[in-house]
């Protein structure tokens, strides 16, 4: 993507762009995840497959900064260090070969993953069974590999922090925390790949600004919300996201 392509966006595509963002933003901070999907499905005309994932790694890191600030009192650092800390360095192999691996296998995978999530934390939950360390280990490196691969990826989190027993501001801080990390990360990579360029990280920081009077419309539908109807918000938004997945993939 080139600054030619900045300059040739017309007024209302511009402002469709930034409604775009600040509705993703939005889902985002409800439900913590899905906000991706929304700005890569409009964007990805308009850049191009290749630019999309460099772009959107400045974009997530503003809107899940934002989300962070806003749940900061709930954010279980725990956790998001430790998934962090392990996502990172996959992410760094991910960055290596996203331009050269098919995603459909991957993206059927994933949303089979997710579909399954669901039965599996409810059965856990009844037996008060939470995921032990080899698998928040295995996913959360999962996670980072496939995060500089896919776009989605990221919701493999919630089913886990879920798990941990994290809902509501503290799953939602957790997972934002965890995507500031990774999203830094990738920012670090896709630029020493020379993958992410000035006119795409000036694109993705106004995207970004867009997206924060979003964030905090989010903030303000989750703290009216019971614990109970959020859950299954978010659970609903699982099955949604992982067969679209299956779905575009097929």
């Amino acid at each position: 993507m080139d600054a030619d392509v900045l300059t040739s966006l017309s007024p209302a595509v511009a402002i469709a762009g930034m409604v775009v963002c600040f509705l993703a933003a939005a889902l985002g901070a409800v439900s913590g995840m899905g906000g991706g999907m929304l700005v890569t499905l409009f964007i990805t005309p308009i850049v191009g497959a290749k630019a999309v994932l460099p772009i959107l790694s400045v974009y997530m890191l503003i809107n899940n900064g934002t989300r962070v600030w806003f749940y900061r009192e709930a954010l279980v650092w725990k956790h998001a260090l430790l998934i962090g800390g392990i996502a990172i360095p996959a992410s760094a192999l991910g960055a290596l070969v996203y331009v050269r691996l098919e995603g459909e296998a991957i993206q059927i995978m994933l949303g089979a993953i997710l579909i399954a999530s669901i039965p599996l934390r409810r059965w856990m939950e009844g037996r008060e069974l939470r995921p032990g360390k080899g698998t928040v280990i295995a996913v959360s490196g999962a996670f980072g590999f496939l995060t500089s691969i896919i776009v989605g990826a990221g919701m493999l989190i919630i089913p886990i922090l879920m798990g941990l027993g994290h809902l509501g501001p503290a799953l939602l801080a957790t997972d934002a925390a965890i995507a500031v990390m990774v999203n830094i990360a990738k920012i670090i990579f896709y630029g020493g790949l020379d993958a992410l360029t000035l006119p795409m990280t000036g694109l993705a920081l106004a995207m970004g600004l867009c997206a924060i009077p979003g964030t905090w419309l989010g903030v303000w539908v989750v703290r009216h919300t019971s614990i109970r109807v959020h859950t299954l918000m978010v659970e609903a938004l699982i099955l949604v996201g992982g067969g679209s997945m299956i779905w575009r993939a097929l």
